[in-house]
């Protein structure tokens, strides 16, 4: 489980995140909603140990966030900014990754067939990135931090400027990472989208939750 219990942030003493606690389960997906400056990727990097906390507690399956390097160790990490190389291929770009997380040799190779396969990217991985359409990127980048099958998966702003086809794509394995065990959260400006596919939404504004709300997927 992963367990948010009143996280603050500022920047410059100005409030971002005032007071934001939360909990989710194995097997859950979570929304983070709101309006540009609600805090919504302010709250992702910290959980994601980014950014620190000013105040607050984090804990991942029991471990503290203060023991970075067994926390992190749990996450896949998709950040809205493609961060992955042009002029590598996909199946080059989840190599990296992969050999960042630790993995090497027959594991290595294991985890990037398998999150290139859970991504729908193994049509166009031999591909270089660059060449690669937005919506492939996307889904590239989204393989990226399932590398190594994380418990908990962030993502921030995951289908973001691409057409409805990668969109739906996306979509549908944050589903299936579901069916999987694994638990996510989702940051997205769009209330409808993540209402297809969260079992809870929080909506973020001025840095504190104002609504919660339940969905059946």
């Amino acid at each position: 489980m992963l367990i948010v219990s009143d996280l603050h942030k500022a920047y410059k003493q100005e409030p971002v995140l005032q007071g934001v606690s939360f909990s989710l389960k194995p097997a859950a997906i979570l929304g983070i909603c709101g309006s540009n400056g609600a805090g919504k990727s302010t709250l992702i990097h910290v959980i994601a140990t980014i950014l620190p906390p000013d105040r607050g507690r984090l804990s991942l399956m029991g471990i503290p966030s203060a023991r970075a390097g067994e926390y992190r160790r749990l996450i896949g990490f998709v950040p809205q900014n493609i961060a992955l190389s042009p002029r590598l291929t996909v199946r080059q770009n989840l190599a990296f990754w992969a050999s960042i997380k630790g993995l090497a040799g027959a594991s290595l190779k294991r985890a990037v067939e398998e999150a290139a396969e859970f991504a729908n990217v193994t049509a166009f991985w031999n591909k270089p990135l660059g060449r690669c359409s937005g919506g492939m990127a996307r889904r590239t980048n989204l393989a990226a931090g399932l590398v190594g099958s994380p418990p908990l998966l962030l993502l921030d702003e995951p289908t973001a400027g691409i057409d409805e086809q990668n969109r739906d794509l996306i979509l549908d394995t944050v589903l299936r990472l579901k069916q999987r065990g694994c638990m996510v959260l989702m940051v997205n400006h769009y209330h409808q989208e993540l209402a297809l596919v969260c079992d809870r939404i929080i909506t973020l504004k001025d840095g504190v939750i104002a609504e919660t709300s339940a969905h059946d997927c």
